[in-house]
């Protein structure tokens, strides 16, 4: 028999899932794996591992190479004690090799993350007067920038990064030093009143560094949808010969005109703002596509007029979209005033729409063409580039004479229409517009309609000059037939989705790079959409290549079933919730990019309707692992990216989104249905693709997928993928991750020197000299142990301690019934062990971002992380499998760990986390080809959490101290490995004078206010604790001569002679008269058990007048009932801590107390319920 580690795995991954042959394949695969016995004892040697391990001598096969069972066989047995020497599957702890170390010298760290950027012409290289390939946004920055003396940029960062440019530029002046190339910047926020600052500026002549005179250039206002409306009213309140010089330039980008954060247009509020300033004297212009914006841009500094001017562009899709684009320099020639209207549609229509220039326009005019021809017709578009000054002569003059109905479509918070409807209302009733009427057609504030919803619009426009109801059109169900505008403009549609962290928000842009540097006379266009909580960051870019430039709008263009080519990476995350396939067309191309898939992952990964859509388009399938093939160039060149010899050479990070890029020409090569195939090719020249190796390797490793059963696909998951959504959301400008702080993603590895820099410049890194958990949000106390005895008998099985801990010095103060929150280590030797196994440097410093104080990084030795902060022995959440899966080396490994972080491994991740409890370091040892780092660990484990135990101690009687009652945990799993909790058996092992680290935490678990008030106390095992405390401060209470009331205790556990806690004090109080009322309960001391609730049930007709004492029997029921509502000392409070088991138990032999007294059960659980609402009915269960 031939076999491997990997194989092994997979046979006991095989036992973990529950397989019927699971035992004999668990059982044999750990004998494979086993090291060998010692020759004289039998037993298998156990040593430290080494901090190296040894390189394989020449001819042995290395880790997943096929090997027949050697000297190291060893056959199964029925009394396997490697459990606890092998990992929790059988896998060995073989030391790793070191990790490379880091410059013991160096002092400072690079803590900053590369973004993800367009590969070509970027702002820094952006050039004037020749074509560049760049977005909207940017392009409008430019010219802001060259013709301006002042930009006030607000919010750069809420707006996709307009602004972002000109603060990079004012920062490289002010804190490089560099010179200054264009205009002083100023970052401002938006929020009401924020036209104050520009208000200030214009009015009082500037500032001292940049004053305002006659021969000045534009001051500029780089703003979004939101800031503009914030800064209306200051604007308009500027008087003309101040403002005249004033340019705005305005983004309708908004995240605000809906609950789920989608990225739209907001015309509303823009236009309302803009009809404000133009009845003050602005001109308004608005831009619908790139070349608009840049003609619009390039006006506004280059007019003769002198008057204010704002200038409204699409932000939301054309302005975030990078295509080729000619930005005029400051010599070209002065731009052209815009035409005021535009007119799109046939000779002789019957009716027109009327929209502001933007994204709605120009979808209109874009979707008249899908219209039947006998409507077709009857209907056209009239796009508004110049709303103020409204020009209504002109107007009129672009309708065709036989234009009878004109509809307004805009969007608006009234129904009644907004500024644009107000103005052709206005030239209607002047007469200006002649015979034709007017109406409107609102939508609501960024609402944005899809091409079915605009071709069903413009159908019942031209079917009609009646007023239009948009419910009731867009409640028709007809079948729109859209026709293919990507094939009549004879354009070709890349779509590439996946992880935002992944390769493909840069594969994406390095494609459009190599297609706009290969060829001059093609329009290259990219629209990039970022989903922030779909699959924990999501992206889709889309990318549309034509031999002619085209005006069609993106998210037209991009509709489902009409990409030529579909890219995922990540798919594994990704296909879980969105049904990307949808977005490929007939004899499209799919291509899959994932870590270690081969085309078996593909058939096993997809749902089968996926594989039946697949089949049905007939798709070409392929699919590729580019971070591997990225690895292997790297590796093959020598060149890592680090130290001298590589330090000019790229990282397999940074070669990844390449080999991706060329692998999807390769793939579209490959099919020759896709009308890519002749084209894409032959489009990206050899010498803008990659080098010969990388496109060598791409095409090597690039597979296809047999999809010949796809269409006989079946599942049992079909209504999980149709609960998928079709379209991925479209809520952020940037990665998920860059949304975060900075200092809350980077894990930096660091040397001695960089800690003692820190400490040497302690004033400049504002260490805290005192603190003593910093990284912890909840005050932190360092006490010392005084006392740690064991209550049980040693030969008991179950240790129970009491702990007394010193609190002399620490400021520490706690209430009765509060708990203790103990900050515990892992144990000292199993972090010792792991470091070594995983070849850690202990000494190495490791720099993690604060929780607590965001920018601020905390810096502790590996040793020190693993011990005090990350909880690698605790369980791993299913996420930390998924997480692993993207870092293991095998194929196996990989797919085995994508099938446990599955629904459809939902059993096996039970078995390993309940049963088998595994650790984070088991998993680690069970998956041996992952390689982690540090600080990979610091990122996907989680930290460890304090323990809260209930005080048993009342500080008035104990002074500067507080006790504890805890009980050792510890279990044995099915397959024989002993477990331990983490904190229990850390305060276990402490020795009187050790230092802990502790917090406090309020409780549920609170004294009567009033002395006099009755207690019933119910404790299971170290449920006790808070009674002692209980116990404690009612003995204080009566020794200052103060009244208390009756105190009923019932104390359940095992054996009276091994778990009578704190047995003799009770005994005390009894004697001495505190304890009114002892109940023992010790359920395995005779045969027949018996609990606190057989001694609560016994007791009833007392506690029930504790609890209402309206059913006491001395008075009238008058009488009892007044005297209970005059003498609230007399209200009795039910107390439980313990495990929550018996909790149904204790109530229902209450509840059965209650009706012994004569009420209905009804009656009885809704005192029980108003007990609780009273804070009289308090249960502490865990």
């Amino acid at each position: 028999m031939t076999t491997s580690r990997s194989s092994a795995l997979q046979n006991t991954a095989l036992f973990a899932g529950g397989a019927l042959a699971g035992a004999g394949l668990y059982s044999l695969a750990r004998s494979l794996i086993a090291p060998k016995k010692d020759a004289a004892s039998g037993a298998a040697p156990v040593e430290a591992a080494p901090a190296v391990a040894a390189e394989p001598a020449a001819g042995e096969p290395a880790l997943d190479a096929q090997a027949a069972p050697g000297p190291d066989f060893i056959p199964p047995q029925d009394t396997d004690d490697l459990y606890n020497e092998c990992g929790v599957m059988g896998i060995p702890y073989e030391a790793r090799s070191q990790l490379p170390p880091v410059d013991e010298l160096a002092t400072h760290m690079d803590l900053e993350h590369a973004q993800p950027s367009l590969p070509a012409q970027t702002a820094a290289h952006a050039t004037f007067d020749e074509p560049i390939l760049i977005n909207t946004l940017l392009a409008v920055e430019l010219l802001a920038y060259a013709h301006s003396d002042v930009v006030f940029s607000y919010e750069s960062a809420a707006s996709g990064g307009f602004g972002a440019y000109c603060e990079a530029q004012e920062r490289a002046a002010t804190e490089n030093g560099a010179e200054r190339t264009g205009a002083k910047v100023f970052s401002m926020q938006a929020r009401a009143g924020a036209g104050a600052a520009v208000a200030g500026f214009l009015l009082g002549e500037g500032t001292a560094s940049a004053p305002v005179t006659a021969t000045r250039a534009p001051a500029t206002v780089l703003v979004n949808a939101q800031g503009f409306q914030a800064m209306g009213p200051a604007l308009a309140g500027i008087d003309a010969e101040s403002r005249r010089r004033l340019v705005v330039h305005v983004s309708s980008a908004s995240q605000t005109t809906s609950d789920d954060l989608a990225v739209t247009n907001d015309y509303a509020a823009t236009l309302a703002t803009a009809a404000l300033l133009g009845d003050a004297g602005f001109e308004v212009v608005l831009s619908s596509t790139r070349a608009e914006a840049v003609e619009c841009a390039h006006y506004a500094y280059t007019r003769e007029a002198r008057q204010p001017l704002v200038h409204i562009f699409d932000g939301a899709f054309s302005g975030s979209e990078v295509g080729r684009t000619v930005v005029p320099g400051t010599r070209a020639p002065a731009a052209k005033a815009p035409a005021p209207f535009a007119y799109t549609g046939p000779s002789a229509p019957e009716s027109v729409l009327v929209l502001p220039n933007g994204s709605l326009a120009l979808a209109a005019r874009a979707l008249l063409v899908s219209l039947p021809a006998a409507l077709r017709g009857k209907i056209g578009v009239v796009s508004v580039r110049t709303l103020y000054p409204w020009r209504a002569a002109e107007l009129r003059s672009v309708f065709p004479q036989s234009v009878k109905c004109v509809r307004v479509v805009e969007e608006a918070y009234t129904p009644m229409g907004g500024a644009l409807y107000a103005q052709l209302l206005e030239s209607s009733l002047s007469g200006e517009l002649g015979a034709a009427r007017v109406q409107s057609v609102v939508l609501a504030p960024g609402e944005e309609l899809s091409a079915v919803a605009w071709h069903q619009l413009l159908a019942a426009a031209a079917e009609s000059t009646a007023p239009l109801s948009l419910p009731k059109v867009f409640a028709k169900k007809e079948d729109a037939k859209l026709l293919d505008l990507l094939s009549l403009s004879s354009a070709q549609l890349v779509t590439f989705v996946g992880s935002d962290k992944g390769v493909s928000t840069a594969a994406a842009p390095l494609l459009a790079d190599w297609l706009f540097r290969g060829n001059a006379s093609l329009s290259v266009r990219l629209l990039t959409r970022y989903d922030n909580y779909h699959a924990s960051g999501a992206v889709r870019a889309d990318l549309v290549l034509s031999e002619r430039t085209s005006e069609i709008p993106m998210p037209v263009l991009t509709r489902n079933g009409a990409s030529h080519v579909v890219v995922v990476s990540d798919p594994g995350a990704i296909l879980k919730g969105y049904a990307a396939l949808d977005a490929v067309r007939d004899n499209g191309t799919v291509l899959f990019n994932a870590t270690n898939w081969t085309p078996e992952d593909v058939d096993a990964a997809l749902f089968a309707a996926d594989k039946q859509l697949l089949a049905k388009r007939n798709v070409s399938v392929f699919v590729v692992d580019a971070a591997h093939v990225a690895e292997q160039l790297v590796s093959r060149t020598g060149a890592d990216g680090k130290g001298k010899a590589g330090a000019a050479s790229p990282s397999a990070a940074e070669l990844a989104p390449s080999v991706l890029a060329a692998a999807v020409v390769n793939a579209a090569a490959a099919s020759p249905k896709n009308a890519l195939a002749s084209r894409l090719p032959q489009l990206v020249p050899v010498a803008t693709r990659a080098s010969g190796a990388l496109a060598a390797e791409a095409h090597e490793h690039t597979a296809s997928v047999d999809t010949s059963a796809y269409a006989n696909a079946s599942d049992e998951n079909a209504e999980r993928a149709e609960q998928r959504v079709s379209r991925l959301a479209y809520n952020s400008f940037t990665p998920a991750a860059s949304a975060e702080p900075e200092s809350s993603r980077a894990v930096v590895r660091a040397s001695w020197a960089f800690a003692a820099w820190q400490l040497l410049f302690r004033e400049a890194y504002a260490l805290e000299n005192h603190a003593l958990r910093p990284d912890l949000p909840e005050k932190t106390y360092d006490v010392t142990v005084s006392v740690n005895k064991r209550l049980t008998p040693l030969e008991y099985d179950r240790n129970l301690f009491h702990m007394e801990l010193d609190t002399r010095g620490t400021g520490l103060k706690y209430e009765v019934g509060e708990a203790l929150g103990v900050h515990g280590w892992n144990d000292d030797e199993e972090v010792a062990s792991f470091i070594r196994w995983s070849g850690y440097n202990p000494e190495e410093i490791v720099s993690t971002p604060s929780v607590t104080h965001p920018g601020e990084f905390e810096s502790r030795t590996v040793y020190q992380t693993l011990q005090q902060n990350l909880d690698i022995f605790g369980k791993p959440p299913k996420s930390f499998f998924e997480a692993l899966g993207k870092a293991v080396a095998s194929k196996d490994e990989e797919r085995w760990l994508r099938f446990i972080s599955s629904g459809e491994g939902a059993s096996t991740f039970k078995k390993l986390s309940e049963d088998e409890t595994v650790t984070y370091v088991d998993v680690l040892h069970m998956f041996p080809t992952a390689r982690v780092s540090i600080d990979w660990l610091v990122q996907n484990v989680e930290l460890i959490k304090p323990r809260h135990y209930s005080i048993a101690s009342a500080q008035v009687a104990v002074g500067d101290s507080v006790h504890l009652l805890i009980v050792t945990v510890d279990w044995m799993t099915p397959r024989g490995s002993m477990r331990y909790g983490q904190c229990t058996r850390y305060l276990s092992r402490l020795a009187p004078g050790t230092k802990v680290t502790v917090s406090i935490k309020p409780s549920v678990m609170k004294l009567p206010p009033l002395e006099t008030q009755p207690i019933i106390m119910a404790g299971l095992g170290t449920g006790a604790a808070p009674f002692r405390a209980f116990l404690q401060a009612r003995a204080h209470q009566r020794a200052q001569g103060k009244e208390v009331g009756p105190m009923y205790y019932y104390f359940g556990s095992r054996h009276q002679s091994a778990e009578y806690l704190y047995g003799e004090e009770l005994e005390a109080y009894l004697s001495d008269g505190l304890l009114t009322h002892l109940g023992l309960a010790f359920s395995r001391d005779q045969a027949k058990k018996v609990y606190i609730q057989h001694k609560i049930k016994e007791d009833g007709r007392q506690l029930t007048a504790f609890l209402a004492p309206e059913l006491g029997e001395e008075t009238s029921k008058s009488e009892q009932i007044a005297a209970a509502l005059d003498e609230e000392g007399k209200k009795g409070v039910f107390t439980l801590c313990g495990p929550v088991w018996p909790v149904p138990d204790i109530q229902e032999a209450l509840v059965g107390a209650f009706m012994e007294r004569g009420w209905t059960k009804e009656q009885a659980e809704a005192r029980i319920e108003s007990l609780k609402d009273e804070e009289r009915y308090v249960l502490e269960v865990y």
